[in-house]
């Protein structure tokens, strides 16, 4: 598939890009020479190794005794700047960015690498889901209200909940969120989430980096998650059919934002140099 290029923002509202890529759980989790061969293919790129603990409750239905706490750890790869990582689970790999280079330029080749690598150390059984999601929080110097006037930055169609010429003057809209799916393909979705929010869609002291944070205040979300998912039959786990899966989940991203956002907003506020902007 031919790729288009997105134009390289420097004040780009996107603030996390995750892909998560799900499989059957490995048996064996991810032993100690898995780790190390995954390590030595990761060093340039995410050279620091460190373990995370996840925890989880056991409920057993109708039994006196408290629930049980299982702990999980799984090995977290980071870059030195701590705003890229990935972790591999026993079902899934993960793999996030606060700081996207685009989709071709950067991001897409991580995404070759860290799967090459994963695959050849510890290859799963086969792929169930795939997921690529974007999150962006969209700020305009002057709007300092949720309830703002977004008409001339955020396309009309996804403003109808605080449309005037709609909503009875009496509803005074404060916080909204819109949800959407679509179908993108026979085996693939698009989920988008957007409206007028206030604080941080992401959390600033997360434990990957988010560089040059703003303060907490209004911003309007755009939230897109493209899944694949196995129907019937579950594919073995190639690296070139999960890079044509991740393809094919870029682009209704790439393209819902694309008509969702107004040429003012790329031109006053996305193609403005970060110090020069709120």
């Amino acid at each position: 598939m031919a790729q288009r290029k997105s134009p390289p923002y420097p004040n780009a509202p996107l603030v996390l890009t995750v892909l998560e890529i799900r499989y059957p759980e490995l048996s064996d989790g991810i032993g100690r020479s898995a780790q190390h061969q995954m390590r030595e293919a990761l060093r340039k790129e995410l050279p620091l190794v460190e373990n995370v603990t996840e925890e989880q409750l056991e409920l057993s239905i109708g039994a006196p005794l408290p629930a049980a706490v299982q702990r999980r750890t799984f090995p977290r790869f980071v870059t030195r700047d701590r705003t890229t990582a990935m972790v591999v689970k026993e079902e899934a790999l993960v793999l996030e960015t606060t700081s996207y280079g685009g989709w071709e330029e950067s991001f897409r080749p991580l995404v070759a690498l860290v799967v090459s690598a994963f695959a050849q150390a510890t290859p799963p059984d086969g792929v169930l889901r795939v997921g690529l999601r974007y999150i962006d929080e969209i700020r305009v110097p002057g709007i300092d209200a949720v309830a703002g006037d977004w008409r001339e930055y955020i396309d009309e169609h996804l403003l109808a909940a605080a449309d005037p010429g709609f909503i009875p003057a009496s509803l005074k809209p404060t916080v909204w969120q819109g949800l959407v799916q679509y179908r993108t393909a026979s085996d693939s979705t698009l989920t988008v989430r957007y409206g007028p929010q206030d604080g941080h869609a992401v959390n600033p002291r997360g434990s990957t980096r988010r560089r040059n944070a703003p303060p907490p205040g209004p911003y309007f979300l755009l939230d897109s998650d493209s899944a694949w998912q196995a129907s019937t039959d579950v594919p073995e786990f190639d690296v070139d059919h999960v890079l044509e899966i991740c393809d094919s989940l870029h682009e209704p991203t790439r393209e819902f934002f694309r008509i969702a956002v107004t040429d003012k907003l790329r031109d006053e506020i996305f193609s403005q140099d970060k110090g020069k902007s709120s």
